[in-house]
């Protein structure tokens, strides 16, 4: 558990996530059918813009049609750099229905952005913008004073701490649309509800040696003693399972295509890589290894590499 000695808000608090959804907007019709678009329309920093594309046949015995690609990003009205894009995918257990799924950065700015979404359709092109609305959300500050101990894995520049994070970033940055294992909502990771470090946090270390640095915490922290049962919260397959120099021992799960939870500074794992695991299965044991000043969980959500609040996904379904 993390000894967070400033806090510019209160560090026990709720954030409502609350979103709109346009349901049913026409993308794309052809004589053998139509493509409809359901998407997140207003959300917040740290949270995700949900893209669901159906196909429907013009009628019975018509000729079957899909979508044989498509592609969707978020771009601020008035800009073209997207700061969020990715694939649709088809998905498995509902036929004729494209799923993508984006993030929103917690640094990303409010405003007014619109939707991109385009590819190919029953042989046909499209290409359609919707508006989105990124609300505005605060995170809280806090100063995290480093011992030594901590200060050089904090500022460990070592070929092997360079490859793990290298090993770590092509795994949460890779989409494998057949990677689709989990449904509904996340359970959390430990029965504990008490947190000590949220997600979004802007944080500034303190270094033994005089010196600092800042960051974004990435996830949520559960002060919870070591030897804390830690478990899966959603249906998924292990893709990592190690000891990393700043995490400690390390689970990585994949729940659909550039979907990941990760759980850090544990005592003891349980599972290893390659690895299926149902919602609510042991991962192993928390602790305190790794860059912590005391036992707790961190637990983290990344979708296509970025670190998004791993909450969304406890009130809201995955599709």
């Amino acid at each position: 558990m993390f000894k967070l000695l400033k806090k510019s808000l209160a560090l026990l608090f709720i954030i409502s996530i609350s979103f709109d959804v346009f349901a049913g907007d026409l993308v794309c019709k052809t004589k053998n059918g139509a493509l409809y678009i359901d998407y997140t329309a207003s959300t917040h920093p740290g949270d995700i813009i949900s893209i669901k594309l159906t196909a429907k046949q013009a009628a019975r015995g018509s000729v079957p049609c899909s979508v044989s690609s498509a592609k969707a990003s978020i771009v601020r009205v008035g800009n073209t750099k997207s700061p969020a894009s990715g694939d649709c995918y088809a998905l498995k257990s509902r036929s004729g229905t494209y799923l993508c799924l984006l993030p929103v950065d917690s640094m990303l700015k409010p405003g007014d952005f619109n939707l991109k979404i385009s590819g190919i359709f029953d042989g046909t092109e499209f290409a359609k913008e919707f508006p989105v609305s990124i609300l505005n959300k605060d995170f809280l500050s806090e100063t995290i004073e480093l011992n030594a101990s901590n200060t050089a894995i904090k500022t460990n520049t070592s070929e092997k701490r360079m490859a793990q994070i290298e090993k770590l970033n092509k795994i949460l940055f890779s989409a494998n649309p057949d990677a689709q294992y989990a449904a509904g909502n996340f359970k959390p990771p430990v029965t504990s509800t008490r947190r000590t470090a949220f997600y979004g946090d802007r944080r500034v270390y303190a270094y033994s040696n005089g010196k600092s640095s800042t960051s974004v915490h990435y996830g949520h922290d559960y002060g919870v003693p070591t030897g804390t049962v830690v478990s899966a919260c959603a249906d998924g397959k292990v893709v990592m399972a190690e000891d990393r120099i700043s995490t400690g021992w390390s689970v990585v799960i994949e729940h659909m295509p550039g979907l990941y939870s990760l759980y850090y500074h544990m005592s003891k794992l349980e599972v290893e890589e390659g690895q299926s695991v149902k919602q609510g299965e042991r991962l192993g044991l928390s602790g305190a290894t790794g860059l912590a000043t005391g036992p707790h969980l961190h637990w983290e959500v990344r979708l296509l590499g970025v670190a998004i609040d791993p909450d969304y996904f406890l009130t809201n379904s995955l599709y």
